[in-house]
């Protein structure tokens, strides 16, 4: 691996996936008096970024796909000197677009992603993605008899063979002296943090998907660091979502553009983040994320209640006297989906999504009575296109509803939901997942995950009291 210290005099280079600016902004020099806000969201696939007013108005995106390297098979990892560039990228591109010198960031991020580096901060590996599977192949030694149920009690995740508990336990047998090297033990995010600010921290929303974190404590849990080998001053500091880390180092302004003023905050993972753009931080309220799987997002009061329910744990507003995060999903149906548009639907078709609504929108509920299975392998069917559009649609809501019914036995109960990812853009699809589950249901932003994070920046230098006083802010602007 190439000295990152050479390798930061680099000039950042990269496409920008961009998006309009919301508003015109003003030119010539930076105005220290407007509160500007950069939040990011690190997404698997993609780095999104907003710069955001104080009032929640949105005046730029800006986006950089992400590369991934796979050494073997099932392994799935990222060139941590590349992922900095291109994070440095996105902020660059949004911090020239600023009318004025940006007061704050912070980062919602989809974590699990190890990665281990020297006391300098020099990384002595890849980024291990979450995805990665090695330790599931090779399971190791270390991890022998460790059940996801005491695993779900402690972390509030069930993760065992994946995630960094699995990752740097194969790290630890599979590449020893290594592993014996390390001066720092953690995440992509944390390792981002001590580039802008020479601080190793973690937020506890964070590092409950680093799962070494006793969440109920938000400290780290002892047993399982004995079980790695990990001294505790190794790690990185714990501290809640929203909190002022420092403000930018001298290399990171000149990397990302940002000015000496700049306060950096602490994030949180990437659902709870889009949850707070979008309003979702009461029990009854949910936030259904569409991608590859259909991940929702809701408050409750009760620990206990999420880990009874099989829902994963994130802290959300606890620390604070609200209420916990509880995430459930319904797994991996996008791919289905995206095999019936591309192969049924609309083959060969360059407007595949237009098509594929349009049809959609002319079909009565209920398809004819074509319902479509989407957790069954996808097959040829024969009916009018327009029949199997709404069915895949409707087979979506119902695959939904199925686990809003097994909610309710638990105590869970929703009035109200927040819709965001491609298919919340459907002028058809949130109305028929409003009609087959019965809950009123509403569109967010496309990037919602950004826009929490912005938030979480604006909480950090007390710009807002809390996430309530942020979203009235916000409140207040659209009414203008």
């Amino acid at each position: 691996m190439a000295n990152i210290r050479k390798r930061l005099e680099n000039a950042l280079s990269g496409e920008f996936i961009e998006h309009p600016v919301h508003e015109p902004l003003s030119t010539g020099k930076k105005s220290k008096k407007e509160r500007l806000l950069l939040g990011l969201d690190l997404g698997t696939s993609a780095i999104k970024g907003v710069l955001m007013r104080a009032d929640g108005r949105v005046l730029a995106e800006a986006g950089k796909e992400t590369t991934f390297v796979h050494p073997q098979d099932g392994w799935v990892e990222v060139d941590p000197e590349k992922h900095y560039q291109n994070v440095c990228s996105v902020i660059r591109r949004l911090a020239d677009e600023a009318p004025g010198e940006v007061t704050a960031i912070a980062m919602a991020a989809a974590s699990g992603n190890t990665l281990l580096a020297g006391s300098d901060g020099i990384p002595l590996t890849n980024i291990i993605n979450w995805m990665d599977r090695r330790a599931e192949q090779e399971p190791p030694a270390a991890l022998a008899g460790l059940a996801s149920p005491e695993v779900s009690e402690v972390t509030g995740w069930p993760c065992v063979t994946s995630f960094p508990l699995g990752h740097l336990a194969w790290l630890r047998e599979k590449r020893a002296e290594l592993y014996r090297r390390a001066g720092h033990y953690g995440m992509d995010t944390d390792w981002l943090l001590y580039r802008f600010t020479g601080k190793w921290v973690m937020d506890n929303s964070t590092a409950t998907t680093f799962h070494l974190q006793d969440q109920v404590q938000g400290t780290y849990h002892r047993p399982f660091l004995d079980l790695l080998d990990i001294p505790p001053d190794r790690l990185s500091r714990l501290v809640p979502s929203g909190c002022a880390i420092g403000r930018i180092l001298p290399q990171a302004q000149r990397d990302t553009g940002l000015s000496q003023n700049t306060t950096v905050v602490s994030g949180c993972f990437d659902h709870p983040a889009a949850a707070r753009s979008t309003g979702v931080l009461e029990p009854g309220r949910l936030l259904l994320s569409c991608g590859t799987s259909w991940v929702c997002f809701t408050p409750f009061a009760d620990r206990r209640h999420i880990l009874d329910a099989k829902m994963l744990c994130d802290p959300f507003l606890s620390q604070n006297g609200g209420p916990w995060g509880g995430i459930f999903s319904v797994p991996y149906i996008g791919r289905t989906i995206d095999w019936y548009i591309d192969n049924v639907i609309a083959p060969g078709e360059n407007d595949r999504m237009q098509i594929f609504n349009e049809s959609a929108a002319q079909a009565s509920p209920g398809a004819d009575g074509l319902e479509i299975d989407l957790r069954l392998a996808p097959q040829a069917i024969n009916a009018e296109r327009r029949n199997i559009s709404r069915a895949v649609m409707e087979g979506a809501a119902r695959l939904l509803n199925e686990k809003i019914r097994e909610l309710k036995a638990h105590g869970f109960h929703y009035d109200r939901a927040v819709m965001v990812g491609g298919p919340s853009r459907s002028p058809i699809w949130p109305h028929i997942v409003a009609e087959i589950t019965g809950i009123d249901v509403n569109v967010g932003t496309r990037t919602a995950g950004a826009e929490g994070a912005a938030m979480l920046a604006g909480i950090g230098i007390k710009l807002y009291k809390d996430e309530h006083a942020a979203l009235a802010a916000k409140g207040r602007n659209n009414e203008n």
